[in-house]
């Protein structure tokens, strides 16, 4: 069982490397997942701030060239 660790918005802040302000806009903008249980306070689960992270990956120019080729290679099928 996997145990959730949960993290204030300075926690998060520094796991993310980043400031509690552009976690503050990050949750405003509704792009970063997190709990508000009472209203208040809010907390981040660390394995969704990891996930945060591994689904903005930005490719690199060798995969973007792969990528185009085989999009070309499937044009040409057709």
């Amino acid at each position: 069982m996997i145990m959730s660790i949960f993290l204030s918005v300075e926690e998060a802040a520094s796991f993310l490397k980043t400031t509690p302000k552009y976690i503050y806009k990050l949750v405003h903008l509704r792009l970063l997942p997190c709990y508000k249980p009472t209203g208040g306070r809010l907390f981040f689960d660390q394995q969704e701030l990891e996930e945060f992270i591994r689904k903005r990956r930005k490719a690199t120019q060798d995969e973007i060239s792969e990528r185009a080729i085989q999009m070309i290679n499937q044009r040409g099928l057709k």
